[in-house]
């Protein structure tokens, strides 16, 4: 997996501050087609539109498919996040899309972000046609206090359910641990996204199980959540410096219309957190 750090300026670094908090994650697929692919009833310019100040209630936004320039300045027009990291380079000249990834963050102080395609895919044509786009990793490197590190992830896993589009999925979930295990050994981690994976399909558990196998959990499942079959997830890992601990998962109910229509095909998700400095 080839890594390209993008290095963030900042005036100045966290001081002592709190040693703890809390935050609040969301993941959002927004769905961000251009018209003539989406099934979306109202245009995806539109959505967008409606969705950015939505935004502004979350310290932690993970976003996927957040495709095009004007749909993404659409998408973080006006949101208070200081910290904006958009992964949207193409793995390839042979790739209509980019990653689509974004994620925004008003917690604590930037100080990396980190870029990589996945290495598989499965569909053009067919297939969910994943290899349309340039699916990968975006990783945001966050300072909460001095000397004081998390990594948050967000990623969009390769879609489809026949086996070469599970045989794509796997090897990109290898792909990711083989990150946490790298790039973010001996970290703690928010790892947000669209991974395509639910907990009642059996051909998903191994899957959710690596992640399980790396010290990641499940939010939802953290909770004993009312819905814990979604393919959106928020996972999230602790430290020997930074413990980590669900206190709340919501599918939110503010991402509509004026007539209650969804803004996107996929739920709002969202995980509340606190974080504690271990002494």
């Amino acid at each position: 997996m080839l890594w390209i750090p993008v290095l963030i300026a900042c005036t100045s670094g966290p001081d002592a501050g709190p040693g703890s908090g809390t935050f609040r994650v969301l993941t959002y697929n927004v769905q961000g087609l251009p018209d003539a692919l989406s099934a979306a009833e109202r245009p995806t310019l539109e959505r967008m539109e409606r969705i950015a100040p939505l935004l502004a209630d979350y310290e932690v936004v993970g976003l996927q498919e957040d495709f095009d320039a004007t749909n993404h300045d659409a998408l973080i027009e006006g949101v208070p996040h200081p910290a904006v990291a958009w992964f949207d380079d193409p793995v390839s000249p042979d790739r209509v899309y980019g990653a689509g990834l974004s994620v925004l963050s008003s917690l604590g102080t930037p100080v990396e972000v980190f870029e990589s395609h996945y290495q598989q895919c499965h569909g053009l044509l067919d297939g969910a046609s994943d290899c349309l786009a340039s699916k990968g990793l975006l990783i945001q490197r966050l300072e909460l206090a001095e000397g004081i590190e998390l990594d948050v992830y967000d990623t969009h896993h390769e879609a489809g359910g026949g086996p070469e589009d599970d045989a794509a999925r796997r090897s990109q979930v290898e792909e990711a641990i083989a990150s946490i295990e790298g790039l973010s050994a001996g970290r703690a981690v928010v790892f947000a996204g669209d991974f395509n994976l639910r907990w009642s399909d059996p051909e998903d558990l191994d899957e959710l199980q690596l992640y399980a196998d790396v010290g990641l959990r499940d939010a939802c499942r953290e909770v004993s959540c009312p819905e814990d079959d979604h393919i959106d997830h928020v996972l999230l890992r602790s430290s020997e410096q930074l413990s980590l601990e669900v206190i709340a998962w919501s599918r939110e109910e503010a991402f509509v219309d004026e007539d209650g229509a969804d803004l996107s095909d996929h739920p709002a998700i969202v995980a509340e957190i606190a974080w504690s400095i271990q002494q």
